[in-house]
């Protein structure tokens, strides 16, 4: 297994010497399960860690990975955001603006998950806290330099969802919760997914770095009622090879673009680096309107586009 992937396998190393468990869920077509938590972390569109080899890739990282830490900031968007966690969703991390949004200002909700389905979600801090800045509550699965081996799980993810609905994200601004995203790394990707899966509340996923492996379960994707976007690594990324195929099956509005980083991503670059310019233009499009930000989405031409930014984008499905 390529050493590059350690830090981010999609089940943590502390676990890689104990035999993986045995699925009940054998899937077949036009066998539908009824929710969407499956067997292991990441729910119905995971694997057992026994199979990750065979998934994981020819490993390493790209021209466009960081190389070295990028600093912390309170994000680039008009509300200056931060990490904090909150005694009302425990085993949560929030990132959202210091200060609530006044006027009329509504702020779309985001669950997240975790890269290894960890429960450390400090790991994404530079990314989460730039999203938030634009205007966003974000609830990660874990808290800040979580060290458990314990695994999040698809209901920690669904957790974070009905606490927005239940009015108890408002002291963060007028959360808009008609307007939910589950988005995540890696397992945490498919851990999105997942709650997507059958849930009329979630109205946008973002994968990140990740995509279903199995090719018997893809035909899950028929249940998926919601676009998807992919933002992948590059032929080096575990990622890459599955996502191709999902992205050619899903019926739903799409886009598939690849930036050549490997699996980790640009989450540790300032801001997210790229990635993170990627999923706020990606958000201010689709929750506020924001034709600038779809442009430069699906518009190789436009001033500051992902293809000018060197990613290798496809899309489908949007007028």
């Amino acid at each position: 297994m390529p050493s590059s992937y350690l830090p981010l396998l999609l089940l943590p190393l502390t676990t890689l010497a104990a035999p993986a468990p045995q699925a009940t869920f054998q899937p077949s077509p036009g066998n539908f399960p009824a929710k969407g938590d499956g067997d292991y972390a990441g729910g119905i569109f995971s694997i057992p860690l026994s199979q990750l080899p065979q998934y994981a890739g020819p490993g390493g990282t790209g021209p466009e990975a960081p190389t070295t830490p990028g600093q912390k900031t309170s994000g680039s968007g008009p509300y200056p955001a931060q990490m904090l966690t909150d005694t009302s969703l425990p085993g949560h991390t929030i990132f959202a603006p210091k200060t609530p949004p006044t006027g009329n200002i509504s702020l779309p909700f985001i669950a997240w998950g975790n890269g290894a389905c960890t429960l450390n979600s400090a790991t994404y801090q530079n990314l989460l806290v730039e999203v938030a800045s634009w205007g966003y509550v974000i609830a990660a699965d874990g808290t800040p330099n979580s060290n458990s081996p314990t695994q999040s799980k698809v209901q920690d993810m669904r957790d974070s969802i009905e606490w927005a609905i239940a009015g108890k994200a408002a002291k963060y601004g007028n959360v808009d919760v008609d307007k939910i995203t589950t988005a995540g790394h890696s397992c945490g990707g498919q851990e999105a997914l997942s709650t997507s899966y059958k849930d009329e509340r979630v109205k946008r996923v973002v994968m990140f770095n990740i995509a279903i492996f199995q090719d018997d379960r893809r035909y899950l994707l028929e249940a998926i009622k919601t676009p998807i976007v992919w933002l992948i690594g590059g032929s080096k990324d575990m990622g890459y090879t599955p996502s191709a195929k999902d992205y050619a099956l899903l019926k739903q509005p799409k886009i598939r673009a690849n930036l050549d980083t490997g699996h980790g991503g640009t989450f540790s670059a300032t801001n997210g680096g790229k990635q993170g310019k990627a999923f706020v233009n990606y958000l201010e499009w689709q929750w506020r309107g924001n034709q600038t930000a779809k442009a430069v989405l699906l518009d190789p031409n436009s001033a500051g586009s992902l293809v000018k930014d060197k990613w290798v984008v496809e899309a489908s499905g949007w007028e």
